[in-house]
């Protein structure tokens, strides 16, 4: 089989790559170019950012960048954003990434039948994509996104950000089993998503490709001595879905394993941890802002 010609949709920058899913599709379209030609179009909010796209065209030659000229937003200007899309149908969460100079270009590409398939980044991504999809298109899911909206309505105290959230939950999954119908195939990061997949689509049409670590850059170094009864959480503290993991574990885990091993610690490991995170800091939690 000669090489596969690849276009790969990202919403936002890839670079730096830092957060979970950004490293997940760094290395898979790395891997992707060593034996196919692959393209990357990254497209991202605010203005040309030269230094961004000479670094990606550096990481991945050939890729295509388009900057949508729009303002980051942050604050009261997000929550103003907000309230203009609410009378819409799309969850807020893939509504604020629509462009149509994002969709004029993937229209092109479409119409011209210029790459064999596309991968789709996730559903911030689709929100661009053509309704009809004349070259082969898959899905990668990072999660089941209205999954996690849905556990925000249940945990969120607050009435009115309980509110909001089960205003997003509806809409993320309707538009979430629209999208995952959508496409030819849909790339999964676990079992248990394409579990929950399969509920809306023939669970043939859903590959799993779990998350794994670069063995290259990450291995065991022999001279450094283990830490016995040390339990290490690496993952955004700044992410709902990891704040609820760590306090769930500090909760519920920990003293089962504390119960079994004397003296095991827990050491939380993540960007920008909140209030929430910090008051679990204790004698037998530790948390730190880096690795």
């Amino acid at each position: 089989m000669g090489k596969v010609k690849i276009l790969w949709v990202k919403a936002n920058k890839l670079l730096p790559v830092q957060s979970g899913g950004d490293i997940r599709s760094f290395n898979i379209i790395r891997q992707l170019a060593s034996r196919h030609e692959i393209t990357l179009f990254s497209y991202y909010d605010g203005q040309t950012d030269a230094a961004y796209e000479r670094d990606l065209q550096t990481a991945f030659p050939g890729a295509v960048c388009l900057s949508t000229g729009r303002s980051n937003g942050s604050g009261w200007r997000r929550g103003l954003d907000y309230l203009l899309r609410l009378p819409g149908s799309l969850p807020y969460a893939v509504a604020r990434f629509a462009s149509n100079a994002v969709r004029r270009r993937l229209r092109q590409w479409y119409s011209n039948r210029a790459f064999d398939v596309v991968i789709c980044d996730f559903l911030d991504a689709a929100v661009n994509l053509p309704e009809r999809l004349s070259i082969p298109t898959i899905l990668f899911q990072h999660n089941v996104e209205s999954e996690i909206w849905r556990r925000h309505s249940v945990n969120e105290r607050n009435r009115a950000r309980r509110l909001l959230y089960q205003i997003e939950f509806s809409r993320m999954l309707g538009y979430e089993r629209r999208m995952v119908s959508k496409f030819a195939r849909v790339l999964a990061v676990s079992e248990h998503d394409r579990k929950l997949m399969s509920a809306w689509v023939d669970a043939s049409r859903i590959v799993v490709v779990p998350t794994g670590v670069d063995l290259e850059k990450f291995y065991p170094d022999p001279s450094v001595a283990t830490a016995d009864g040390l339990i290490t959480f690496v993952g955004a503290m700044d992410w709902e879905p990891n704040v609820d993991a760590v306090e769930y574990f500090c909760r519920q885990i920990l003293p089962r394993v504390q119960a079994c091993v004397s003296g095991a610690r827990f050491r939380i490991v993540g960007r920008q941890p909140g209030p929430r995170v910090n008051t679990l800091q204790g004698s037998d939690v530790e948390v730190t802002g880096s690795v």
